[in-house]
């Protein structure tokens, strides 16, 4: 009868954990049979002789019941996790427990760490562990459709990342571990283009809602008799530094190498801008000669 080494041959930890019963019955008959021996032989003052060999045996079935009971104790946690949707686990947490098993079967001995069931769950926990710096990629705040799509393009599988079957488990499924630089690179691209993104709603701001792009205007009156009230521009200063600043951050954006992502926005705000630019112009440039003409329009 094999002991439970490995997990060959359908050997599952309740099997296992069967098997090793088995044996550790086996050697308590054993021991048994030796205490019955002890007395005969203490008749006939017969030395009594030790079989190191059970000593052994039984070391052996308690190591293997340890790790066995460790594997389990983690399947049982991957258990808890595997359903999980990946926005809503708590990726800290969970390394911090896989950390725990990590140093509960590193203090296994020298021999364990030769069984096949001891490197497969060492396998699978550091697999685990490699697995959360990708998950805490794809959650970024900066993922978009279009780096999805690449992603389903990448592992050639389609999925759909907003429903409740994305789970911890659907992430092991994708063997995503085999595409980690990728997943790498998406996300320091997202991260990337997001500032783009925010720099394009912090212009869309400014312009649409901020007051600080109101142009500075004053009520006067005409010098000829009637004392016609009128505007007049006192100042557009902080309208042409923020059209300098804006005009900067776009052609940067521009010569992004990120640009084709947001070309259609970047070519509107440039062309809104230029066009505020020219009108601000043509009416200082109009204000400036009606202030000297108007004594002579006005007689």
């Amino acid at each position: 009868m094999q002991a439970p080494y490995s997990m060959e041959k359908g050997v599952d930890n309740a099997k296992a954990r069967e098997k090793l019963q088995e044996f550790k019955t086996l050697t308590d008959d054993l021991r048994d049979r030796e205490e019955a021996m002890k007395f005969g032989l203490e008749i006939f003052d017969i030395e009594y002789m030790a079989y190191p060999e059970v000593t052994l045996v039984e070391k052996e079935i308690k190591l293997l019941d340890d790790i066995w009971i460790c594997k389990q104790d983690w399947d049982n946690q991957w258990d808890q996790w595997k359903d999980t949707r990946i926005y809503d686990l708590e990726l800290e947490a969970m390394d911090d427990c896989a950390i725990d098993f990590q140093q509960r079967y590193m203090g296994f001995d020298r021999d364990v760490r030769e069984w096949q069931v001891y490197n497969f769950m060492k396998t699978d926990i550091e697999k685990f562990r490699k697995t959360i710096p990708i998950i805490m990629d794809l959650r970024d705040d900066a993922m978009r459709e279009r780096h999805w799509k690449e992603l389903r393009y990448e592992v050639k599988v389609d999925f759909d990342e907003t429903s409740d079957e994305f789970n911890l488990e659907k992430i092991f499924s994708l063997n995503l571990l085999n595409h980690e630089e990728k997943i790498s690179e998406l996300a320091e691209n997202a991260r990337k283009q997001l500032k783009i993104e925010i720099a394009l709603k912090e212009i869309r701001y400014s312009w649409e809602e901020d007051p600080v792009t109101d142009i500075d205007i004053d009520k006067q009156k005409s010098k000829a008799g009637d004392q016609e009230e009128f505007y007049y521009i006192r100042s557009t200063d902080n309208i042409m530094a923020l059209i300098e600043d804006h005009g900067l951050k776009l052609g940067a954006m521009k010569s992004s190498p990120y640009y084709k992502e947001f070309d259609t926005k970047i070519d509107l705000w440039e062309g809104n801008i230029a066009q505020i630019t020219e009108t601000l112009e043509v009416l200082i440039s109009v204000q400036g000669k009606w202030k000297y003409l108007e004594s002579i329009f006005r007689g």
